[in-house]
């Protein structure tokens, strides 16, 4: 990958940039960017921060160069606002909820040191969340062997957004037979069948819902919530609070001032725009701005 950004960093211009970079708080505004070098430059400037936010105008933007910056950064992920049409629709509400938990999870877990690239639009900054500390709080961990309160468990289940079903059919959703419970966690693949023998978890299992097989015994399962509700108001973050400033590098496409300006009063990042490090890139396909 050096060999890949060698070319990049022979330009004065560049380098010029990379000086400027992170001196103080503030966005960063560069000309003259032609649209298929933006990837490419973006990667670049992120070199040596642990979070790189790149906020996209339009869902298709943020999906095109989600594409294009997995094969460049393994660790990139695509942060979907919400769709007020669907969002309350009950499957594809929840598989959108499920992408965005699936985001918040990574940030919330991500160890020190472990850069991380997260590509969305200037919407997904608008919807409360609740914050890192409290989501972290909220997860609900089984262990095999432990000693739980099954009907507390349930309960805990229907309070992070579960849905009670006689049988499991998608993410969201939680089913009792007995002493065994199925729960199919709104950031995994597959659901999880977790056993019991009186008070103890005897077994915690992967399965297929088609098949009911199972599929991977497991040691831990770890279930996030199934909403982003916040209990109070006053307490919800926006997305922007997930990133920690000194550690953080936003990339802003060059139609985000424009378009937000007609469309929402105030700015949709928080103060966090304005007191970080932030770059926002105009296109520009002659090279003349």
């Amino acid at each position: 990958m050096l060999a890949f950004l060698e070319p990049l960093e022979e330009l004065a211009d560049y380098q010029e940039i990379v000086r400027k970079r992170g001196k103080a708080e503030g966005i960063l505004q560069i000309a003259g960017c032609v649209s298929s070098q933006k990837t490419h430059l973006m990667y670049a400037l992120g070199d040596g921060f642990e979070y790189r936010v790149i906020v996209f105008s339009s869902e298709e933007k943020a999906k095109q160069a989600y594409e294009e910056y997995k094969m460049l950064e393994e660790n990139t992920f695509l942060y979907p606002a919400k769709d007020l049409l669907f969002y309350h629709a009950d499957i594809k509400g929840a598989a959108l909820t499920g992408k965005r938990m699936e985001v918040l999870k990574k940030l919330t877990e991500k160890k020190n040191r472990e850069p991380v690239t997260v590509i969305t639009t200037a919407d997904a900054f608008l919807d409360g969340l609740p914050s890192k500390e409290k989501l972290w709080e909220s997860r609900i961990e089984i262990e095999a062997g432990a000693v739980i309160d099954f009907q507390k468990l349930q309960e805990e289940l229907v309070h992070l957004g579960y849905e009670r079903e006689s049988q499991i059919e998608g993410p969201g959703q939680f089913a009792v037979r007995g002493g065994i419970l199925d729960v199919y966690p709104l950031t995994e693949e597959i659901p999880v069948r977790i056993e019991l023998w009186g008070d103890e978890i005897d077994s915690i299992r992967s399965f297929d819902v088609e098949s009911q097989r199972s599929v991977e015994n497991m040691e831990q399962v770890v279930i996030y919530p199934a909403t982003e509700n916040v209990e109070k108001e006053e307490q919800a973050v926006s997305f922007a609070e997930y990133f920690p400033k000194e550690k953080s590098l936003f990339f802003f496409d060059e139609h985000h001032k424009k378009s937000n300006q007609k469309k929402h009063t105030g700015n949709p990042y928080g103060s966090h725009a304005e007191n970080c490090n932030a770059v926002t890139a105009d296109t520009c396909t002659d090279g003349k701005e």
